[in-house]
């Protein structure tokens, strides 16, 4: 198996050892026995649990990026990348995403240890750029933003704060706020 294609399972299986068991169930060798590597095998990809953990933010960043990459893809004209976003934002309800899953993990990691989502933190930059630059009303954009986020949260946790009709109204309405 290519090195690049192990990292990613590790990343992977990661993410499903702190859904399964929690943040303090995250051990290298609860993450090498999910990944079926040795300990070795791991730690020949990630010298340790933190660089395990930064591996992931990086992976989640990049996820990230693709989706909206791919969402824009197929769209022109402003506010291209804040409808790009709200659509990365949508959680697979069967929860296979791999988005997903480092998602839930990061945020269980950043809340025992917040340095741990730094280089999230410092990817904001480079999406408010992102958002400013889009063509349409700053304002809108960044509540369509902060919205998209609200509601991946929602999701992202099962909080279900919202029936399906009225997520979709929620969405439809923020899509609209992106066309003005």
């Amino acid at each position: 198996m290519p090195q690049d294609t192990r990292r990613e399972d590790i990343l992977h299986a990661a993410g499903r050892v702190v859904l399964a068991k929690g943040v303090t169930g995250l051990t290298l060798n609860a993450v090498a026995a999910e990944a079926g590597v040795s300990k070795g095998g791991l730690l020949y990809h990630f010298a340790g649990k933190d660089a395990l953990l930064d591996g992931m933010v990086e992976q989640l960043i990049d996820l990230t990026e693709a989706r909206i990459a791919d969402a824009m893809a197929g769209d022109t004209g402003p506010g291209r990348w804040t409808r790009a976003y709200l659509a990365a934002c949508a959680v697979d309800p069967e929860g296979a995403d791999p988005l997903d899953r480092l998602a839930t993990a990061l945020l269980a990691a950043g809340a025992s240890d917040p340095e741990r989502l730094a280089r999230l933190r410092d990817h904001q930059a480079h999406w408010r750029e992102m958002q400013r630059s889009d063509g349409i009303d700053p304002v809108a954009a960044i509540i369509v933003r902060l919205a998209a986020d609200g509601l991946w949260m929602n999701d992202l946790f099962g909080i279900r704060a919202l029936s399906q009709a009225e997520r979709d109204a929620v969405v439809a309405r923020l899509r609209e706020m992106t066309q003005r």
